[in-house]
């Protein structure tokens, strides 16, 4: 322990673990540059308003690296893991974009990746965070440096085992040791839940939610004899479905199987797409139905599944989604916008700022 109740982690300087184990000496940052740059120099100070938003007129203010290391996981939506994650900043530290890369990619094609990303989002400072054991300490502050030649590496630091350190160049700040540090524990992390963000334990355990159910599967084909038999308007029933999920009521599968038919007929799909942006209950009835329905069917949920996802700025998701919708349909609309705008690295809000669109450019999609 040391003054101010401060807990240093496991060294990564030049002391050996109590097991005798050498680590490698993490880079030095600049004298005072973190402790700096905790509060008034902090690019972050500035608002950066949710895609996902329950009040809009709430600013986040990411002003410390503690926020942004608290924000990371809502950002990928989920906790990484023997990766490097890169925030791509503008001037006065708007988060332009990110980016999350295996950490056993070799360092220059990181530092290639950063540094094409930067050009295409126009960031003008990166933070580079890597996620894994102490020994990454050497692969991430080789990639700050290599990345550093093309854009400025604002800050770069390592978690590890439960703590952060920091790996800026020169720095004595208490984090050059290791400090303990929780995620889950930043005023960011409590300010995403209440936005309806989520932070699953793991990459896999997202993609699972848009992997098929085969029980559940069972059951919404086992319905669909008798929801072939119902004959009431397309549009109204469609309403009916949605304003159900609207009050996180999950459809039945009878339920199930009817908005599987329905969103066959293109008309339909349409306006399930219009009616489709980034509210938490979308995604969860886009999901759920992703994971119910017959894979034969699979096709536009999935895809609105991707569509809401990707609104809401859940880009791993997204794919993940849109994957199940192009095994049935590659040359779905709704994939290959949101595959076409993953790949351009651009905000929603920047390529499509109104959604749904005008009435005029809904007349063809919503007949109603």
């Amino acid at each position: 322990m040391h003054g101010h109740g401060r807990r240093d982690g496991p060294r990564i300087g030049s002391a050996r673990l109590r097991n005798g184990t050498r680590r490698p000496r993490a880079a030095q940052v600049t004298p005072g540059g973190c402790r700096a740059r905790h509060r008034s120099a902090w690019p972050g100070r500035h608002r950066e308003r949710s895609t996902r938003m329950l009040d809009a007129s709430v600013p986040l203010l990411l002003r410390s690296p503690e926020d942004i290391l608290g924000k990371i996981p809502y950002l990928l939506g989920f906790h990484p893991s023997d990766s490097i994650v890169t925030l791509y900043l503008g001037p006065q530290g708007q988060l332009r974009t990110f980016s999350n890369t295996s950490l056993g990619m070799p360092v220059h094609v990181i530092a290639d990746e950063i540094r094409d990303i930067a050009t295409r989002a126009s960031a003008e400072m990166v933070v580079i965070v890597g996620y894994g054991p102490l020994t990454a300490s050497t692969t991430v502050t080789a990639v700050a440096d290599a990345a550093g030649r093309h854009v400025r590496a604002f800050y770069t630091c390592l978690l590890s085992g439960g703590y952060r350190y920091c790996l800026r160049s020169g720095c004595s700040c208490a984090a050059v040791t290791g400090v303990a540090f929780d995620p889950n524990a930043t005023a960011v992390a409590a300010h995403a839940t209440v936005l309806g963000e989520v932070a699953l334990p793991s990459r896999d355990a997202l993609l699972a939610l848009a992997d098929a159910d085969p029980v559940a599967q069972a059951g919404v084909q086992a319905a669909l004899p008798q929801a072939r038999g119902i004959q009431r308007p397309e549009l109204v029933e469609l309403d009916e479905l949605i304003g159900q999920a609207m009050l996180d009521q999950r459809l039945t599968d009878g339920e199930a199987a009817r908005m599987a038919l329905l969103l066959r007929r293109v008309p339909v799909r349409d306006a399930a797409w219009q009616r489709t942006d980034q509210e938490m209950w979308q995604r969860n009835l886009w999901l759920d139905l992703t994971r119910r329905v017959p894979d034969q069917y699979v096709a536009a949920p999935a895809a609105l599944a991707a569509w809401c996802a990707w609104r809401r700025g859940e880009p791993t998701l997204a794919l993940a989604a849109a994957r199940r919708a192009a095994a049935v349909d590659p040359t779905g609309t709704i994939i290959q916008v949101v595959v076409a705008a993953i790949r351009s690295r651009r905000k929603p809000t920047d390529l499509i700022p109104v959604w749904p669109l005008p009435l005029a450019g809904r007349a063809a999609a919503d007949p109603s």
